[in-house]
């Protein structure tokens, strides 16, 4: 049995990465004997894996949460992180979308998943967790690493880094462009408070910058970001 693979992210150490832990994979587990992957194709922009996938049937799609985008005549070269996620799994419903992910917070492995990734692994997966992603979501599963497994539903564990209610407002407002001064009037919360439940929630969603936070939204969805 033979299955297509495409690997795309704006890393080629992570691209060829991947490549050769399936190669490894292959001349080590007895398993593939049977079963020949073909790695069809890898990209860093999104217009380009579009057009990969459009010209030829694609089983797995490993897919970096980031990618080389930049403004052009279509809107797919803008797309990375969960929003194309939902995009191509709309478009393409038969390939199956691994995202391969720096975050390990509970809230976009589960915006992933309800966008329609069928799998989300960390970039320090081994071999091992790579077979079982892709074994796992040929048979039509779900597969999330072990580690984040394990945190996504563990809702009273003490490390919890689910985001609270006055996080997620405080990020809502943020992104509607208010200030940390016009938050603190809305929700009657002294700035130090508002600052905190920011502070807070960046370090759940493991960004240091305000740069970096607007960036992450912007991939996820997550709020409408104000323009």
């Amino acid at each position: 049995m033979s299955f297509n693979i495409l690997i795309a992210d704006e890393h080629t150490l992570i691209r060829r990465g991947i490549l050769s832990m399936i190669n490894t994979m292959s001349a080590e587990n007895a398993t593939f004997d049977a079963t020949h992957f073909n790695i069809v194709g890898e990209t860093d922009s999104p217009l380009e894996l579009v057009s990969l996938l459009s010209h030829q049937h694609v089983d797995i799609l490993f897919l970096g949460f980031t990618l080389n985008t930049r403004r052009s005549q279509s809107p797919v070269s803008e797309l990375d992180g969960t929003a194309l996620v939902k995009w191509l799994a709309r478009k393409f419903p038969e390939t199956r979308i691994v995202l391969l992910s720096p975050y390990r917070n509970n809230t976009i492995i589960r915006m992933a998943l309800e966008a329609g990734a069928k799998g989300y692994i960390s970039r320090n997966t081994c071999e091992r967790m790579l077979w079982r992603a892709i074994t796992t979501v040929l048979d039509g599963e779900v597969y999330i690493e072990r580690g984040l497994m394990d945190s996504l539903f563990r809702r009273d564990a003490p490390d919890s880094q689910e985001l609270t209610l006055r996080e997620n407002d405080v990020l809502r407002m943020l992104c509607r462009g208010l200030s940390l001064t016009a938050i603190s009037g809305k929700m009657n919360l002294s700035i130090k408070t508002i600052s905190a439940h920011k502070l807070r929630a960046m370090q759940k969603l493991g960004v240091q910058t305000d740069c970096q936070l607007y960036c992450l939204l912007a991939q996820t969805r997550m709020f409408d970001i104000a323009i």
